[in-house]
C-alpha cells in the first residue's frame, strides 16, 4: 500500500532485519567467546567482515523467500525447504572463514571472498526480482 517502488520495500527490510540480527549478534558473541572458552589464535580482526557478511547473506535470502512463500498455504514448512539448500553455499564459507580465524591454520580469504560474492550476486538477483515476486498473484 505504500507508493514506493518493491525494490525500496524489499531494501528497507532487508536492512532492518540486518541491523536487528546484527545488535543481537554484537551482543552475543563476546558471550559465545566466553562461555565456549574460544582463544583467538589467527586474525581476529577478520571476524568483522565474516559476521557481516554471513547475516547479511542469511537476512537477505530469509526476506526474499519469506516474501516469495507468503501467498502459501504451508509457508513456514515452504520458508525452510527453500532457503536452507540455497543458503549452504553461505553457510559453508562461514564455517569455513571462522574455523581459520579462530584456529589460525589456513588462509580464511577464499572464504570471505566467496561469500562476499554471494552477497553481492543475491542482492542483485534478489533486487531484480522482487518486484515480480512482491506482485505476484
Amino acid at each position: 500500500m505504500a507508493p514506493a517502488p518493491a525494490a525500496d520495500l524489499f531494501l528497507a527490510k532487508v536492512i532492518a532485519n540486518f541491523l536487528f540480527v546484527s545488535i543481537v549478534q554484537l551482543i552475543l558473541a563476546p558471550v559465545f567467546l566466553v562461555f565456549y572458552n574460544l582463544n583467538i589464535v589467527g586474525q581476529g580482526w577478520l571476524l568483522a567482515l565474516v559476521l557481516p557478511l554471513g547475516t547479511w547473506a542469511l537476512v537477505l535470502l530469509g526476506t526474499f523467500f519469506a516474501a516469495l512463500s507468503i501467498r502459501s498455504r504451508n509457508r513456514e514448512l515452504l520458508l525452510s525447504l527453500i532457503l536452507f539448500p540455497i543458503f549452504i553455499p553461505a553457510l559453508l564459507a562461514m564455517v569455513r572463514a571462522t574455523t581459520f580465524i579462530l584456529t589460525g591454520e589456513g588462509d580464511p580469504a577464499l572464504w570471505i571472498k566467496l561469500l562476499l560474492g554471494y552477497d553481492i550476486i543475491y542482492t542483485t538477483v534478489s533486487l531484480l526480482l522482487f518486484e515480480v515476486v512482491f506482485h505476484a498473484e
